[in-house]
């Protein structure tokens, strides 16, 4: 499989401003995803009380941003410097089934999270029967495997080979040229995948918002909330936004990312656009720590804890009160 430099002049033609001003920004988005993503992963197993079903999810979503850090970014911000691809054959096609792979189950876990933060607040006993912890890693370890064999069944099956494009700086799928119709066909139903599943998981949560739980109705007819329920409410208040936050992101910045590449099949945008479309696609990773340390303050208070001056300092206060 040879890799295609489509408009290997326009890389090589860019002034060193461009390049350092499109590299930085890559460079600290990256480093954001990766950094942000692995330190919320340390602070969902670090304390037992966060393992919860909720934060499974959230584990899950936070390790598939994680490794879009690791096995897409670093490609692309060494191509966008270096002003070719100069990883080899196999590293595009790394790059390209990673993409694919970890965009994909990103949306089925974000999809699968909000019906079961649906269930939990319209249809607690059902919730309670089939999102159990175990049945929850079944549920992950089914997606990840689905997603992971059915792009390894469509490369072995097809005609589709992955090439790295200097225009998106992205190694991605391309049909051989007697096949230009199967390349419309699966760009099309894939991109749509894109669109469909958040708009999915926004009219769930949109409808979770219609339903209240079953106790909380039953203390509004007696006019009766316990501390312990004020509580149980606001912290699934801050779930509903933790949620809510990340479904708009996705529809935010993937969703004009989709649009361009659908339309430039026929329109052919210029570079920057195309570019532009690269960055909304790792911008959400990178963002995803970012909105559950703000959102979630058990998470940034342990955060902060973790961080190595406040632990330095909160040693020195701990000896001093010794002394």
């Amino acid at each position: 499989m040879n890799i295609s430099h489509d408009a290997n002049e326009m890389l090589n033609s860019r002034d060193l401003v461009t390049t350092a001003v499109e590299g930085g920004l890559l460079f600290l988005i990256t480093l954001m995803a990766f950094s942000g993503n692995l330190f919320l992963c340390y602070i969902i197993y670090k304390k037992q009380r966060f393992h919860t079903t909720t934060n499974t999810f959230t584990l899950a979503l936070t390790m598939c941003y994680g490794l879009i850090a690791t096995l897409v970014m670093p490609f692309t911000l060494g191509s966008l410097i270096a002003g070719q691809w100069v990883f080899g054959q196999v590293a595009c096609d790394i790059q390209a089934f990673s993409f694919l792979a970890f965009t994909w189950i990103s949306l089925l876990l974000l999809t699968l999270m909000t019906i079961s933060r649906f269930f939990q607040v319209s249809r607690l006993t059902a919730y309670k029967k089939w999102f159990t912890l175990n049945r929850l890693y079944g549920m992950i370890m089914a997606i990840w495997s689905f997603v992971i064999i059915l792009l390894i069944s469509i490369e072995a099956s097809s005609s589709k080979v992955y090439r790295f494009s200097s225009m998106n700086y992205l190694c991605s799928v391309s049909f051989k040229p007697t096949y230009p119709t199967k390349h419309t066909v699966h760009a099309s139903v894939t991109l749509t995948l894109y669109i469909l599943l958040p708009i999915l998981s926004l009219i769930v949560w949109v409808a979770m918002q219609r339903h209240k739980p079953p106790h909380i109705l039953a203390n509004r007819e007696t006019e009766q909330i316990s501390l312990d329920e004020m509580k149980q409410n606001a912290e699934q208040r801050k779930t509903n936004r933790i949620l809510l936050a990340l479904i708009l992101a996705v529809l935010v910045l993937w969703l004009p990312a989709v649009v361009i590449n659908i339309l430039d099949f026929t329109m052919g945008f210029p570079r920057q656009v195309q570019l532009a479309s690269t960055f909304l696609w790792f911008v959400v990773p990178a963002i995803n720590p970012v909105i559950h340390l703000a959102l979630h303050r058990p998470f940034s208070k342990l955060g902060l804890k973790s961080l190595p001056m406040t632990a330095k300092h909160q040693n020195k206060v701990y000896a001093e009160e010794a002394i």
